[in-house]
């Protein structure tokens, strides 16, 4: 399948708050669905309501994942897949380092699907000697991790005071902590430069480039997340490249926060489901929440073929939301 990977970049360390129904806990992704909307409200602020359907319908993205610039690549990352590994015996004190890993590279994970054991629906991983671990979160191909040398942190939180204030006295009530996302250029023992940034999938269609570009400059200068109004969650510029992902194949690992059509429930094999409400934001702050609806979460395996659809999650009849589901994957047999 023939994708557009658009890569976001910030001029220092790049800065998000995603919430998570609170203000002390921050996102470490950002899902399709709230990519999908951040977009959504950008081309309705530049080219008006008229292109949402044209938008809605032909769009095909993957959440918001994390990435790295290495002197002479890039580094992919996409979320663990939720499939069982089995190690071999005389390596089995790996397992619990294996157990906390969140994030795998594109590279990596071509790799480890070739140990997929279809009978068992696990992976046997034999050669652990093709991995190495970037920290206790993140796995590597052997040779991305060659040219760094060393385990490395790029991302963590970090806990920001803030003064609640009461709307009718203007009176500072309250002292409490926000959590955010930060990801921050770092450089090795050997002097070698790795810049992290975030990148989506996006599958390639021709029709769309005249609406979607437009609304991606307006996107990376409008933000994503919480207090944009400070810099959060904006960048300063984006590159596109054109890759392929495999398209074949009777299994498949999610990229997207995915709802599934009724018809696609009995495909889910291994997964994970997240909840999902929030306010409706449309070019300003509405004051009621969207229906509480739940997903299947990147890195599900399901099999082939696992389309996912929009759905509408207004509480209100006058005004349409709609909210994110639909599937871009990683096939493999």
């Amino acid at each position: 399948m023939r994708v557009e990977i658009f890569k976001l970049f910030k001029e220092g360390p790049i800065l998000l708050h995603i919430g998570l129904r609170r203000m002390d806990r921050t996102s470490t992704i950002v899902h399709s669905d709230t990519l999908f909307s951040a977009l959504s409200n950008s081309l309705v602020k530049l080219l008006g309501e008229e292109k949402f359907k044209t938008f809605e319908e032909k769009l095909i993205i993957s959440s918001l994942f994390i990435g790295l610039r290495m002197p002479n690549f890039d580094i992919l990352f996409v979320p663990m897949p939720d499939i069982f590994i089995k190690l071999p015996r005389d390596r089995s004190d790996q397992h619990k380092r294996y157990k906390k890993i969140q994030w795998i590279s594109l590279k990596a994970l071509g790799k480890i699907l070739n140990f997929f054991d279809k009978e068992n629906l696990s992976i046997n991983l034999e050669n652990l000697d093709d991995f190495s671990f970037l920290n206790s979160k993140f796995l590597v191909a052997k040779e991305e991790f060659e040219e760094i040398k060393e385990e490395i942190d790029f991302i963590g939180t970090i806990l920001e005071p803030k003064v609640s204030v009461n709307r009718e006295s203007s009176v500072s009530e309250n002292l409490f902590f926000q959590e955010n996302l930060i990801l921050w250029p770092i450089k090795t023992s050997d002097n070698v430069e790795i810049r992290p940034f975030l990148y989506f999938f996006k599958k390639e269609e021709p029709n769309l480039d005249s609406i979607f570009i437009p609304v991606l400059n307006l996107f990376i200068e409008e933000g994503i997340g919480g207090e944009r109004s400070t810099g959060k969650g904006t960048f300063d510029y984006y590159e596109k490249e054109l890759t392929d992902l495999p398209d074949e194949g009777n299994l498949e690992i999610t990229l997207s926060l995915t709802t599934p059509m009724r018809e696609e429930v009995n495909n889910l094999i291994y997964y994970q489901i997240i909840k999902r409400d929030g306010f409706v934001f449309y070019n300003a702050p509405k004051g009621f929440r969207k229906k509480v609806h739940y997903k299947v979460k990147e890195g599900a395996l399901v099999k082939s073929p696992y389309i996912g659809e929009n759905i509408d999650v207004s509480p209100v009849e006058e005004l349409r939301v709609i909210s994110y589901g639909k599937n871009l994957g990683y096939k493999f047999s």
